[in-house]
């Protein structure tokens, strides 16, 4: 009986010892804290903004007739591109042909007639050296001569008057450019007075024309897109920077697109060509001119666009994600795993990232650092942790898709540290 109990109490001693021995071995060191890290990775992140505008003709032609007649031959389709130069109508020509046969015609009498009048003139001014003429005569011949070279002028105004008139039942193209449909077809009388016989605009180049107001227009004066340097702004509310910020941006150049109705970029970057001079009283807002290479047609009049000003050279830093920013009254800091898996805590300098969610990285980091994004709030410095990899977002590619912009298509970056 003795012999027993004594072998389970034993069984039950060995049993136990384990756990206790655990038990001990927690207490004596606590386990490390799990945290999901990210490294940071390199890549190009620019400043971008955006203004909304439409497109322009550059030049814009109401054809018209300059004289009356009717029109034997309209020489184009609607829709279609002519050059400068081209035929686009042609009125009768019959009347305004004979008008010039007529007025050549006065031209040879009044020719005639002036030189009969010199020579009289020099017959009586040589008869009247001798006396054999009066001078009243002299006089007289004169005069003739003087109003016969007169009507002689007279006659070949008309002259160039009548082939103008003939001239113009050609109606050409004043400017290269895409026709409208014609308004008035072959067989109508037309005037001077009958408006608009088709429209011809202008496609290549074309403007983007853009209206901006106050504030805007001081973020593209910022920019110094029209000039060489930019205007040094003062440090205010919203996205006005300080005097240091804009200098930094007098090194930076910009390129100008156009992002499509479809959220598409056009494909030629446009030119910079001139700002109003003035802002508008009633709208607040100033109005700046683009030029675009529009070969194909593409861009139409009056179509709604935006630009997209691009720093031409954006430079590459690491970026990391919104999340492993830690604030305090020192500012903002990140903490980053080293080799041994101890977490060390960095101050950094962030702006605009290239997506949301993402922030750019200017200062603190060399890119390539474990990044802790989830468990930091636990952390101390020095402590070692349990580092777990935070799944990629495949996704979120840089850049955006259909023509946003590198800071999210805001119209100017955000949360840079001044």
């Amino acid at each position: 009986m003795y012999h027993r109990f004594a072998t389970v109490v034993l069984s039950s001693v060995l049993i136990a010892s384990p756990l206790f021995a655990q038990d001990g071995a927690d207490s004596g060191e606590e386990q490390a804290p799990a945290v999901i890290f990210e490294t940071a990775e390199k890549i190009a992140v620019g400043d971008s903004y955006r203004f909304l505008g439409n497109i322009e003709a550059i030049e814009r032609v109401a054809v018209r007739a300059r004289v009356d007649g009717f029109i034997e031959e309209v020489a184009f389709g609607g829709g279609e591109f002519v050059d400068e130069g081209d035929v686009l109508f042609k009125i009768e020509q019959d009347r305004y042909a004979a008008d010039v046969a007529a007025a050549q015609a006065r031209v040879s009498s009044a020719t005639a007639q002036l030189t009969d009048a010199e020579r009289t003139l020099a017959r009586n001014t040589e008869l009247r050296k001798s006396n054999t003429v009066s001078q009243a005569s002299l006089d007289d011949a004169t005069a003739a001569f003087e109003a016969a070279k007169g009507a002689e002028l007279e006659a070949k105004a008309a002259l160039t008057q009548a082939q103008l008139n003939l001239d113009y039942t050609t109606i050409q193209a004043p400017i290269s450019g895409k026709m409208s449909a014609p308004i008035i077809t072959r067989g109508n009388y037309v005037a001077p007075a009958s408006g608009q016989l088709a429209e011809l605009v202008q496609l290549d180049p074309i403007w983007g024309t853009f209206s901006l107001g106050e504030s805007r227009w001081s973020t593209w004066q910022r920019l110094g897109i029209e000039t060489s340097d930019p205007a040094p702004l003062a440090d205010g509310d919203g996205d006005q920077p300080s005097v240091e910020a804009a200098t930094t941006e007098s090194n930076k150049e910009y390129v100008l697109n156009l992002v499509l109705p479809d959220g598409s970029v056009y494909d030629a970057p446009g030119a910079f060509e001139f700002v109003g001079n003035e802002i508008n009283a009633q709208t607040g807002a100033v109005d700046v001119r683009v030029r675009f290479d529009n070969p194909n047609g593409v861009l139409l009049p009056n179509q709604n666009v935006t630009l997209l000003v691009t720093e031409a050279n954006p430079p590459v830093v690491p970026v990391i994600s919104q999340s492993a920013i830690q604030l305090s009254r020192e500012g903002r800091a990140v903490w980053v795993l080293n080799d041994d898996d101890t977490a060390t805590l960095k101050p950094v300098r962030v702006g605009a990232g290239p997506q949301s969610g993402k922030v750019a990285v200017l200062q603190g980091l060399e890119g390539g650092e474990r990044v802790v994004v989830q468990g930091g709030i636990r952390l101390e410095e020095g402590m070692k942790t349990d580092p777990r990899q935070a799944e990629s977002d495949s996704s979120a590619a840089p850049g955006g898709s259909d023509g946003e912009s590198s800071n999210g298509g805001s119209d100017t970056a955000e949360g840079a540290d001044k």
